[in-house]
């Protein structure tokens, strides 16, 4: 999914959809953080390129967590990730801190994107979601496990932003990219 992607451009029948977040993290590629929602109503297409746009990282035993709040309106939202449920074709799993973040939503009965904005992590966190991809990458990979570290997850923390105040191993505030 690493092509340009523009604002009212629609997306490739090649890209699954599922209602929701998904996060695509490989090196040499911007992370990529697509939110597939049925008809997004517009204070939801407006925030994606309001300010602030703010994330944390939780990093779970066999699961990273990235939480994220997008404009000063909508409520801190989730997604978990791990690097094996990443496509080979896709490429090596990992954060280039360089080519920043996309963040995309896409309207899921039409395809249509509905916005598009860029912006950059901190070093900082950039390196403390890296060592987590890193870690997860070289780690025998099992699906149940990493399933249940998601769902021991969301017992302790019902709500993203339980999981911030609680557990969050980093946090940050991104800048908008050009």
């Amino acid at each position: 999914m690493h092509t340009t992607i523009e604002t009212g451009s629609r997306l490739d029948p090649d890209v699954a959809l599922g209602e929701g977040p998904a996060l695509t993290m490989v090196t040499g590629a911007p992370v990529e953080l697509l939110i597939a929602l049925r008809r997004p109503h517009e204070l939801e297409v407006q925030a994606v390129t309001a300010a602030p746009t703010q994330f944390a990282w939780v990093d779970g035993a066999d699961t990273g967590m990235l939480l994220y709040r997008l404009g000063p309106v909508l409520p801190w939202a989730q997604v978990a990730y791990h690097p094996h449920l990443v496509a080979a074709e896709e490429g090596t799993p990992g954060v280039d801190a360089g080519e920043g973040v996309r963040i995309m939503l896409v309207d899921l009965d039409t395809r249509i994107v509905r916005a598009v904005h860029r912006v950059r992590w901190p070093a900082k966190f950039a390196a403390a979601v890296g060592a987590t991809v890193t870690r997860l990458e070289q780690a025998p990979y099992d699906r149940l496990t990493h399933r249940h570290a998601v769902a021991a997850l969301h017992r302790r923390f019902p709500t993203a932003e339980d999981l911030l105040i609680e557990r969050a191993d980093a946090q940050c505030t991104a800048t908008p990219m050009r």
